[in-house]
């Protein structure tokens, strides 16, 4: 059972950021980055498969397809139990994350700047436990 991180941002210094705090709590070595929602699901869509996991760290407001548009596509993807979604943005309107919670994938929803506690906190998820427990 593999566990893949991404990080679907269009900020670079976000990204950066992201990176950074990934390595330290111990989440990911090496995340992988994505720009924008396109590419993610490229990558997700050529990767997925049974024994595959993928938790994606994701932003709503994206050029070319943003984190609505994401979620929405990963509705139709094969073994969709395997895609856990934490939405990461600045948008503190109560209505997206009203709207973020019907998604089955979501597993939580973040405000910028992300906290590694937050990150900490995610690893204890009951989503999660299988990767982080040692």
């Amino acid at each position: 059972m593999e566990l893949r991180v991404m990080v679907v941002d269009d900020d670079k210094m976000f990204n950066l950021i992201a990176k950074v705090l990934l390595r330290d709590t111990g989440i990911a070595c090496n995340p992988t980055i994505c720009t924008n929602g396109e590419e993610a699901l490229e990558t997700i869509g050529q990767e997925i498969a049974p024994d595959k996991f993928f938790l994606v760290f994701l932003d709503i407001n994206m050029p070319v397809k943003n984190g609505w548009q994401v979620l929405d596509a990963l509705q139709a993807f094969p073994y969709p139990e395997n895609i856990h979604v934490v939405i990461v943005t600045s948008s503190i309107n109560k209505a997206d994350r009203k709207r973020a919670k019907t998604y089955p994938q979501l597993i939580d929803y973040l405000i910028k700047p992300i906290k590694r506690e937050s990150l900490l906190a995610l690893k204890s998820s009951s989503y999660l436990t299988t990767f982080f427990s040692y």
